[in-house]
C-alpha cells in the first residue's frame, strides 16, 4: 500500500466494497478512487473536484469528473450519473460554507440503504484542547486548524449535522495517529475533563481522535451482523488470506460488524451472539475446547476455517479432528478439501482464497525480466525440475534476472552466473510490492495428497500482480480458465520450454498477463465474495438450533461429554 501512503487507509476501509457507483466530493488527483478501485475493479468511481488541475489528474483514473463547486451547483453530479450507492467526503465538509446543505441535497442523489462516508477534524482532539488552556488557537498552513477551515465539528455536533441532512449515522471511527504522545497528553487532560463532572470514557474517546470517520446510511439503520475472528501468528501469507483480507472486505459493508486478531481475541462489549471463525485451530486442548463451549454457551456460532491438508498435522489426527466436529460448520478453500472435511462435519462451505486489492505496478527500472520464486518447504517440488531452470538461466542469462523470497536453497541452485537476488521470508505486503516488480513466476508443486490440498493462491495473487505463471498441473491446472493464461510444465525440459517462450515471446507473455489481470478482476476478489460470506454466516445463526443439536451429537458421539 506505499503507492497510496496519502490515502486515508481508515476512510477507504469504510467504503462498502459492494459499492458499484461511487461519487467523491473533493476527489484531489484520484488517490482514494484509484486505491478503491483496485480493490472493487468492477464499481464505477465518479469525482466531484474545485480545481482544475487536480480534476485533470482524477479524469485519468476516474470514470467520470467534473469540475466544479458544489456548493454553487448541488446538480453537477447528474452529470455523471442519475444516481449513487456510496457518496464519500475526504477531509471536505469542514471547507464548506453550508455543509448542511450539501449533505441534505446530495442525499437525493443516494439510493434507498446507500450509503455516506465522510472524514471529519476533532476539534476536541487533546491537541487543541492543551491549546486553549494555554489560550493558544493558532490557524496553520494544514492540520486541525488549516486556516481553510471554514466549520470545526466535535463527534456530537458532527452526527448532528448528518441527522439534520436525513441521514441515519451507522458507526463513527476515530482516527488516533499518534498513540503515544495521545496517552501521554490524556494522563493530564482526563483528571480536568472528570473535575468538570464529565464522562471519563466520553472525554477519553473525544480527546484522542484527530479525526472521525462517519458512515451513514440513507434510510434506516440496517441489520447487522456480528463477525470475530482469530487467525494463527502470521507467517508468509498464510492468515491474511483467511482471515485479514477477507474480514476487511466484510468490514465495508454496514451490515456486518467485524473484528479480528491473530493468535487471540478481545471482543467489543456490544458484540453479541454472531459467528466465530477459528482459522487452523486444532482445538485438541481440553481448556481450549471448554473456552469454546463458553462462547456456544453465550449464543456464538463456530466455524473453523482450514486450507491445507488437515492430516499433515499430529495433533489433528490425535484428536481425532475435533476442530472441525466440535463446531457448527467449516469453511475451506477447495473443492477438493471439502470432500475430506464433510467426513467429520457435512456442514461445509467453499470460499475460494482471492486478493483484496490489484496491486500498483509501477514503470520497470530493470533492463532485464524479472523472474520470480517465492514460496515455503518447497525443495520437494523444485528439485526435480531444476535442472531445466538451470538450462533455461544460462541459455537467457543477457535477459533476465532471478528474485528468489524464502528459499536460499533455490537461490543458491540457479547458475552464479545469472543476476539473482535473495530476500528473506516477507510479510504479505512486502512480498506483494516485490512480487509486483517482476515478469514471470514459477509456480512447481508435486503431485502428492498433502499438496492436492493447496489452493491456487499463488496463481491469483501473480496473476493479479501483472506476472505471467508456468506451474505444475497439481492444483493449478482444476480450473478451467486456468487453461487461458497459464504455461504448465512438468519435466525439466518443459520447464525450460516454458521459461525461454516467456522470455522471448513479449507479445504471448503480455497478452497472458492481460488475461490473467481480467480473469481476478471478474471472478476472484474479495469484493465479490463479500457479500456471500456474510449471507453465509447469516444463514448459520438462522439455521443455529438444528446446527447445536448436530455438533452436540458429533461430540458425543467421540465419548466428550460438553461443559458449558
Amino acid at each position: 500500500m506505499n503507492y497510496y501512503g496519502n490515502v486515508n487507509p481508515d476512510l477507504l476501509a469504510k467504503i462498502p466494497v459492494t459499492a458499484k457507483r461511487v461519487l467523491e466530493v473533493g476527489c484531489g488527483s484520484a488517490r482514494l478512487g484509484e486505491a478503491f478501485k483496485a480493490r472493487s475493479p468492477q464499481a464505477k468511481y465518479f469525482g466531484v473536484e474545485l480545481f482544475e488541475s487536480a480534476a485533470d489528474e482524477a479524469a485519468k483514473v476516474l470514470d467520470g469528473v467534473v469540475c466544479a463547486n458544489i456548493e454553487q451547483d448541488t446538480t453537477v453530479p447528474l452529470k455523471l450519473s442519475p444516481s449513487f450507492d456510496t457518496l464519500v467526503f475526504g477531509d471536505v465538509l469542514e471547507h464548506l460554507q453550508d455543509p448542511w446543505k450539501v449533505l441534505t441535497e446530495l442525499r437525493h442523489y443516494i439510493e434507498p440503504g446507500g450509503s455516506c462516508i465522510a472524514c471529519v477534524p476533532n476539534v476536541a482532539h487533546w491537541s487543541l484542547v492543551a491549546g486553549l488552556l494555554q489560550g493558544k488557537w493558532d490557524y496553520q498552513d494544514a492540520g486541525l486548524l488549516d486556516r481553510t477551515h471554514l466549520r470545526f465539528f466535535t463527534l456530537d455536533s458532527a452526527v448532528q449535522m448528518f441527522q439534520k441532512a436525513g441521514w441515519t449515522v451507522v458507526d463513527a471511527t476515530p482516527r488516533n495517529l499518534w498513540p503515544e504522545k495521545t496517552e501521554e497528553a490524556l494522563k493530564a487532560l482526563l483528571p480536568a475533563a472528570q473535575a468538570l463532572g464529565g464522562d471519563l470514557f466520553k472525554a477519553r474517546a473525544n480527546m484522542s481522535a484527530l479525526q472521525w470517520v462517519i458512515r451513514a446510511t440513507n434510510g434506516p439503520r440496517p441489520k447487522t451482523r456480528d463477525v470475530a475472528a482469530v487467525g494463527l501468528k502470521k507467517t508468509a501469507g498464510v492468515t491474511e488470506a483467511r482471515i485479514d483480507h477477507p474480514m476487511m472486505a466484510l468490514q465495508s459493508m454496514p451490515s456486518a460488524r467485524v473484528v479480528w486478531a491473530e493468535q487471540s481475541l478481545a471482543l467489543p462489549k456490544n458484540f453479541e451472539n454472531g459467528v466465530l471463525i477459528l482459522h487452523r485451530q486444532i482445538m485438541g486442548d481440553e481448556t481450549f475446547q471448554n473456552e469454546m463451549e463458553r462462547w456456544v454457551g453465550k449464543g456464538w456460532t463456530l466455524v473453523s476455517d482450514i486450507d491445507d491438508d488437515p492430516h499433515h498435522w499430529p495433533q489433528y489426527v490425535a484428536s481425532d479432528f475435533y476442530a472441525f466436529r466440535g463446531v457448527h460448520a467449516v469453511t475451506v478453500s477447495t473443492e477438493h478439501l471439502a470432500g475430506i472435511i464433510r467426513k467429520f462435519n457435512p456442514n461445509v462451505q467453499v470460499f475460494e482464497n482471492a486478493v483484496l486489492s490489484i496491486p500498483h505496478r509501477e514503470a520497470s527500472k530493470s533492463q532485464k525480466l524479472r523472474i520470480f520464486f517465492g514460496a515455503l518447504n518447497r525443495k520437494a517440488d523444485w528439485l526435480p525440475i531444476i535442472e531445466g531452470v538451470k538450462q533455461a538461466a544460462l541459455e537467457n542469462k543477457e535477459k533476465i534476472e532471478f528474485v528468489v523470497v524464502h528459499d536460499k536453497e533455490f537461490h543458491d541452485a540457479l547458475p552464479d552466473t545469472v543476476a539473482k537476488t535473495f530476500m528473506p521470508t516477507l510479510g504479505i505486503e512486502k512480498y506483494t510490492e516485490v512480487l509486483a516488480t517482476c515478469d514471470i513466476a514459477l509456480l512447481p508443486l508435486n503431485d502428492t495428497p498433502f499438496n492436492r490440498c493447496k489452493s491456487d493462491i499463488k496463481l491469483i495473487e501473480c496473476a493479479s500482480a501483472q506476472v505471467a505463471v508456468i506451474c505444475s498441473e497439481t492444483v493449478y491446472a482444476i480450473k478451467p480458465e486456468h487453461q487461458e493464461f497459464v504455461l504448465f510444465a512438468s519435466s525439466p525440459q518443459d520447464w525450460r520450454d516454458a521459461i525461454t517462450k516467456l522470455v522471448q515471446d513479449s507479445a504471448f507473455r503480455q497478452a497472458n498477463v492481460a488475461k490473467a489481470l481480467a480473469y481476478v478482476k471478474s471472478s476472484r476478489m474479495h469484493s465479490q465474495q463479500a457479500p456471500k460470506r456474510l449471507a453465509y454466516y447469516e444463514s448459520l445463526v438462522q439455521n443455529r438450533v438444528t446446527l447445536e443439536q448436530q455438533r452436540q451429537k458429533r461430540i458425543m458421539q467421540m465419548g466428550i461429554r460438553i461443559k458449558n
